[in-house]
């Protein structure tokens, strides 16, 4: 465990290093390519969020986490539209065809509650922009919203480890 004691210390030495580690994991846990090869990504966040309490103010870990969480799915948008309607992506989403169409179907009907709830959903938090995307959906719209679903689901991570943090405090 003594790594993990000079892990602890180097953070709270570089609470910048930590804020981009908080960074790179929500981003990560956002991304389709990167969060299929991860092991549990909210154990990760969750780990890296309580670690933050001793040297990162609880806001700068929001931030960190919005921040990673918007550019996650941001990203998925973007490779969205790189892959459009291509042929060898219509083979690639064969198996998963029924659950595409029903994601094209309620991001036409309902793009921006669908958008914002499919942040807190584990495979829909990458599916989702990445449908917007390839239906070429407005880029603003998915900005925006991923944004505000970020800031919500962030201050749920963060609210649940300073609010343990707190309780424990208390008892």
């Amino acid at each position: 465990m003594a790594w993990f004691d000079n892990l602890l210390n180097h953070f709270a030495l570089y609470p910048a290093h930590l804020f981009a580690l908080l960074f790179v994991m929500a981003l990560s846990k956002s991304t389709v390519l990167i969060s299929s090869v991860l092991p549990p990504a909210s154990v990760m966040l969750l780990a890296g969020i309580t670690v933050s309490q001793t040297s990162m103010h609880p806001a700068l870990a929001w931030l960190a986490v919005v921040l990673g969480a918007a550019a996650g799915s941001v990203l998925n948008y973007h490779i969205g539209q790189l892959m459009g309607h291509a042929r060898w992506m219509t083979r690639f989403t064969a198996k998963h065809a029924g659950k595409m169409l029903r994601v094209q179907h309620q991001l036409q009907k309902n793009g921006v509650l669908v958008l914002f709830t499919a942040r807190f959903l584990a495979v829909l938090r990458y599916i989702v922009p990445l449908a917007a995307g390839m239906l070429r959906l407005n880029a603003v719209k998915v900005y925006a919203v991923s944004l505000l679903s970020a800031c919500v689901w962030a201050a749920l991570y963060v609210g649940v480890v300073t609010g343990i943090s707190a309780f424990n405090l208390i008892i």
